[in-house]
């Protein structure tokens, strides 16, 4: 089941280490980005054996029919809480499923970090894909000693 926020990148990279497996593959790409499902789809269908690797687009209630299925796997990458619905419709069916949930990533400047790079990474960690990756830090743990150089340095 394909992500939104980097539809292709989520989509190919496991489909192509389960092709490599030697395993078929049935691929639902996010609803939430139609044209690029579109085009993962057109990509699937002209370029692989549909005898087994076949693409199923379409909204939620896809994804909830293919989760009440028996498949082998489920890989899933979204919001924790629709993490936790393909767990449990994937529980029924004691099918194990490979989740990657959106988390609340802190980033750490300890006493020793110097203030202008830790601002500098922070940043473009934070403002990637406009925020939109699972592992862009949500808050800052600073040593009380670092907190004015640090926060000057997020504003340079």
């Amino acid at each position: 089941m394909g992500t939104w926020n980097f539809p292709f990148l989520l989509t190919f990279n496991p489909l192509t280490n389960i092709i490599a497996a030697g395993n078929c593959v049935l691929v639902k790409p996010s609803e939430i980005a139609p044209h690029c499902s579109a085009v993962i789809a057109k990509i699937i269908l002209e370029s692989l054996d549909q005898r087994y690797y076949r693409v199923l687009e379409g909204k939620s209630k896809v994804a909830i029919s293919l989760n009440k299925q028996k498949f082998d796997m489920f890989i899933f990458t979204g919001s924790t809480q629709k993490g936790k619905l393909v767990a449990e419709a994937a529980a029924k069916n004691l099918v194990p499923c490979l989740l990657e949930l959106g988390g609340k990533s802190p980033a750490i400047v300890d006493i020793d970090a110097d203030s202008t790079f830790a601002a500098k990474k922070l940043l473009v960690g934070k403002l990637a894909n406009f925020g939109q990756v699972c592992m862009a830090p949500d808050y800052v743990l600073c040593h009380e000693s670092k907190v004015e150089s640090f926060m000057t340095a997020l504003r340079t």
